[in-house]
């Protein structure tokens, strides 16, 4: 509230309010146009029709309550804006009779001093005298006008502050927020119970409003609390059975959802592709703006800094652009496999995880983690490759239990230093700021499917972000842990025991350059290979196509191959001891 009964600009009030009038008709026409195209969906079958027009149905409902509360904000700044138009022409008004009123004063003044010097000469007459009473007379009304005018302007103080009193209840009230002010007041002292069933039943526009506070609740919640909450309103598997509280959270809090450890992957995947979508319109704007700014950048210092601006806004949009490629790129499968995308992070960098296969229901899940320079601009080529592990073992006989290998990029890796120069990779802060995002993964994976075979593919840096991991997973039950040309254990990993799983695998080529004998050699504090006296069960990386190289996958190029290339020993044997 302000003291100023002059401040604010009515007209600018007045447009906020036509603008949220504007913005009801809006929702309103767009929630007829789905209810429209709902019911013209006669040729659209299946289970997908029906969650359609399930949720296209709460649509009309939703939207007149949301143009409701728009429309009573936008008359609740009519008005505001009306009152405090009348009252800045009235203060306008006041200050100008004060002003008036200050100017006669400072006249009078003058006079009755002039007044007052011939009333007490030795020669002044009854006239002077008569002229000095008229002048103090009127001393004494200026002194009332003035006193009236600031009881005037008082009372126009008060007038503003009770109209902007009046105008935050009307915005903060029930008519315009519903309930939310109330609910988020007493979201901490709920039950996690109580505040579950809550969500489930809570307008998708009241969840959208407190995403935030909903949010770093249920990130508090144990995964199997959540798989239970979710599960209560409807099918896990992606054919099971959507409700339409289900499809209403997805679509209210994609950013929640879709990475909430308990949550049914079907509805994760769903969620994260709103969030990357979305993150890449922005991304693509972003790096229109930059573009512009470099071409109208004038001398050296901001032509340097628009043209840093434009890198990252490069770096952004490829590396959303190549997530979002994962849904589509070619794999290297004999039978196709359904893709999700586990878990989405805008950000810089941005941060996901994309999975070849139902994670819902595959009988074994990998995680795969790429080491020094990766991010998501590498989505599609560490999907290609983990494809290869599930080609393999489709061409084992008898058929194997389909799989599901998840591209896991939920980590800042360090940059490569063989392209950088930035030893980075070299120490443990990268590994230490990660691992705890894959703990967290790996145990979400774990609550949600306490049925399915759980293993870890770690390469170069990020065997040892998953050392660490899996050492402080006690409980998460991985059955193998495979590493591949690794930068060493994390120091806190003694041995092969200490990461708590079943198996461990460890295959080191002799690579060109010795990349990962650098990075072990000269880490700093100095970091174990994991296939010297560790307790490791040795792979081998011969075969037709012997691993020369220290990456994954070389590409196809010429007689280079990586550690999951098809025809070498290390992808044959990863792909045994990762099924089910």
């Amino acid at each position: 509230m302000t003291a100023d009964p002059l401040s604010g600009d009515p007209g600018t009030i007045k447009r906020m309010a036509m603008q949220l009038t504007e913005r009801s008709r809006s929702i309103a026409a767009g929630a007829s146009a789905t209810t429209r195209a709902s019911a013209l969906a006669v040729g659209w079958q299946g289970a997908s029709r029906q969650r359609f027009t399930s949720t296209a149905s709460t649509l009309p409902d939703a939207a007149n309550r949301v143009c409701s509360r728009v429309d009573a904000a936008a008359t609740a700044l009519e008005t505001y804006a009306e009152q405090v138009r009348q009252i800045q022409d009235e203060a306008q008004r006041i200050r100008s009779a004060q002003d008036n009123a200050a100017a006669d004063v400072a006249r009078n003044a003058n006079s009755t001093a002039r007044a007052a010097h011939a009333a007490h000469a030795d020669d002044a007459s009854d006239a002077d005298r008569a002229a000095l009473r008229r002048l103090q007379s009127s001393s004494d009304d200026l002194a009332l006008t003035q006193a009236r005018l600031a009881t005037q302007w008082t009372e126009l103080v008060a007038r503003r502050q009770a109209a902007d009193r009046a105008a935050a209840s009307a915005l903060s009230g029930s008519d315009v927020v519903g309930n939310t002010i109330s609910f988020a007041a007493s979201m901490p002292s709920m039950s996690d119970a109580d505040f579950l069933v809550a969500l489930t039943t809570m307008p998708p526009e009241q969840l959208a409003a407190l995403q935030k506070q909903i949010e770093m609740r249920l990130a508090s919640m144990e995964p199997d609390v959540v798989k239970q909450w979710w599960d209560s309103m409807g099918g896990r598997g992606s054919a099971g059975e959507h409700s339409a509280a289900q499809d209403g959270l997805i679509t209210a809090l994609p950013a929640v959802i879709g990475n909430l450890n308990g949550v049914a992957y079907w509805a994760r995947d769903q969620a994260n592709r709103i969030s990357a979508e979305k993150a890449f319109d922005a991304a693509k704007a972003d790096l229109k703006r930059a573009k512009e700014s470099v071409a109208g950048a004038v001398g050296r210092t901001a032509y340097s800094r628009a043209l840093a601006k434009l890198r990252a806004a490069e770096q952004q949009h490829d590396a959303l652009e190549n997530f979002l490629a994962g849904a589509r790129t070619p794999l290297n499968l004999r039978t196709p496999l359904p893709r999700q995308m586990v878990s989405f992070k805008p950000g810089a960098p941005p941060l996901g995880a994309f999975s070849v296969g139902d994670l819902d229901t595959a009988g074994s899940v990998s995680y795969l983690v790429p080491g020094m320079g990766s991010s998501l601009e590498d989505t599609t080529h560490y999907m290609r490759t983990g494809s290869n592990i599930q080609a393999a073992q489709q061409r084992l006989p008898p058929p194997a239990e389909p799989t599901a290998v998840v591209t896991w990029l939920g980590y800042e890796a360090p940059p490569d230093f063989t392209k950088t120069g930035d030893p980075a990779v070299f120490n443990q802060e990268y590994a230490e700021r990660g691992a705890p995002a894959l703990e967290q993964d790996l145990s979400g994976l774990r609550a949600t499917r306490p049925d399915a075979s759980l293993n870890v593919l770690a390469h170069s840096y990020g065997s040892t972000v998953a050392s660490l991991a899996l050492a402080d997973s006690a409980d998460v039950d991985v059955n193998s842990f495979v590493t591949y040309g690794s930068a060493g254990m994390h120091t806190s990993v003694p041995d092969a025991s200490a990461t708590h799983v079943r198996h461990m695998y460890a295959a080191q080529a002799d690579e060109k350059y010795g990349v990962a004998w650098v990075g072990r050699t000269f880490s700093s504090p100095h970091r174990a290979d994991p296939t010297e006296g560790f307790g490791s069960t040795p792979i081998g990386t011969g075969g037709a196509s012997a691993v020369n190289v220290h990456d994954l996958s070389a590409n196809g190029q010429g007689d280079d191959f990586g550690y999951l290339d098809s025809g070498t020993q290390s992808l044959a044997a990863t792909a045994k001891v990762t099924l089910p």
